[in-house]
């Protein structure tokens, strides 16, 4: 009979979803958990955009922010919001999302992460600033989180 000594180190990403059976348990804090938090500022698809800001986060364990982006249903014929991700209420951004009705109306528009560490505690929130908004329609922004550990 043969007997392990030592410990067995697999390479990374040689396990698979098609390796663990379907009753196996793991452990949560050894799984990275992805949160998509958004907010649509609590106005319809048609709602003109109004200066607000949401609380969309509180993180439960240390991660990484992931990706911010925002977009207009209808980006209006003379308008112009911008989007700011803040962290404990500063922003984590190089500088904001701006739409303007320049941009195409559902168009996706990513911001750039300056801060990407988050720690227990931290409270994620999106803001929107409103130069002038009209015609424009159904502001909408989000944020995806990458929790490390069991919630």
């Amino acid at each position: 009979m043969a007997r392990l000594i030592g410990t067995l180190q697999l390479d990374a990403g040689s396990v698979e979803d098609q390796h663990i059976s379907s009753g196996t348990k793991i452990d949560a804090d050894k799984a990275q958990h992805l949160y998509r938090a958004w907010t649509n500022f609590d106005l319809a698809i048609g709602g003109t955009p109004v200066a607000r800001e949401e609380i969309v986060h509180v993180c439960e364990v240390a991660g990484t922010i992931r990706q911010f982006a925002a977009l207009c249903n209808d980006t209006g014929t003379s308008a112009s919001v911008t989007f700011d991700l803040k962290k404990n209420g500063t922003t984590v951004l190089s500088s904001v999302v701006t739409i303007t009705n320049a941009t195409a109306d559902r168009a996706v528009v990513d911001g750039t992460l300056s801060n990407t560490t988050v720690a227990v505690g931290d409270v994620l929130s999106i803001a929107l600033a409103v130069s002038s908004s009209t015609g424009m329609q159904g502001p909408f922004a989000w944020c995806t989180i990458e929790e490390n550990g069991a919630p």
